[in-house]
């Protein structure tokens, strides 16, 4: 009997986790691991979009060892001994291959690490009831739960019903190329015609059919039906979460891992949802009054003047 509570905690927990797992939206908008972007499906898949910033690491070319460098709006970086090179809409692995390929000009054996060290391109956004709205950092690693720390709802805000916003692909940013988002914007618009394939996501296109080889090694196929950061979404998604849950309870199932361009919304309650309706509907009428009540007192306060300086009757 000692145990009888904890075991029931336990099973209370199971039921709650198991819940959360079986909710469709849940599955669309969390992410794993939960870490930096270096250690998730984005490392290999973002694109760099100018001001990004670069980190460039080399072992057998000492030149351009631990150097940091910010994407010029046209989308150059200037590298010690290499040069001007244009990394705009690359991949780190691709900027990689240009920097070591410009180093065997100087280098017998020559290698390249690169780093994305700042998002700057990206952005995550916040409206509604915040004290602080507008476009926030997105660093890889930004949760809803930081969001709504730096933007701090106000006492006006239904923190039960945030509402996490994510819109169908192609939206604005780095992670896919635009020639691939226009492709599938096109497929997206015809999928719905009779005999036409809806679009493949990456992971049913890297899904390995009956008598092909499997992926090379350091290539892990992606299972039918996972949900990589660089899946395909074709319609947005949104998602309420209740804030008091995270913040009173510690229920952080759904403190989501966010993507750049979502947009978080922190709606009113209903009892200042009311009262912004009604100022809204009277805000004519209040104009009207006190303008009225501003010309009578402008003109009052000039028939003051006037007597306090003889100029009357």
């Amino acid at each position: 009997m000692k145990h009888s509570g904890p075991m029931l905690l336990a099973a209370l927990m199971a039921i709650l986790l198991a819940t959360g797992c079986g909710e469709e939206k849940l599955k669309t908008f969390l992410r794993q691991p939960r870490s930096p972007i270096s250690g998730t499906p984005y490392a290999d898949a973002y694109h760099v979009l100018p001001p990004d910033v670069i980190g460039v690491y080399s072992v057998r070319v000492p030149e351009i060892n631990a150097v940091r460098q910010m994407v010029r709006p046209d989308g150059m970086v200037n590298l010690p001994l290499i040069g001007e090179i244009m990394v705009n809409d690359l991949t780190p692995k691709e900027i990689q291959a240009k920097i070591e390929e410009a180093s065997k000009k100087y280098y017998t054996e020559v290698d390249a690490t690169v780093q994305v060290e700042a998002f700057n391109s990206q952005k995550v956004y916040v409206f509604g009831q915040v004290v602080r709205p507008g476009p926030q950092p997105w660093t890889g690693a930004t949760t809803l739960l930081d969001v709504l720390a730096q933007s701090t709802p106000t006492p006006l805000a239904w923190p039960e019903q945030i509402k996490v916003v994510r819109g169908a692909t192609p939206t604005r940013g780095g992670v896919l190329k635009h020639k691939e988002a226009e492709q599938l914007a096109k497929q997206a618009e015809s999928a719905e015609a009779p005999g036409v394939a809806k679009p493949k996501t990456v992971a049913e296109e890297t899904v390995p059919k009956p008598g092909e080889k499997p992926a090379p090694t350091g290539e892990q196929p992606k299972k039918k039906g996972e949900s990589p950061a660089d899946t395909y979404q074709t319609k947005p998604v949104v998602m309420v979460v209740n804030m008091h849950q995270m913040v009173e309870r510690g229920d952080f199932s759904k403190n989501v891992l966010l993507q750049p361009d979502d947009v978080v919304y922190v709606p009113a309650n209903p009892l200042a949802w009311v009262g912004l309706a009604l100022q809204q509907l009277l805000s004519p009428y209040t104009q009207s009054i006190d303008a009225y009540t501003d010309y009578y007192t402008a003109k009052r306060a000039v028939a003051g003047s006037s007597y306090s300086r003889g100029w009357g009757p």
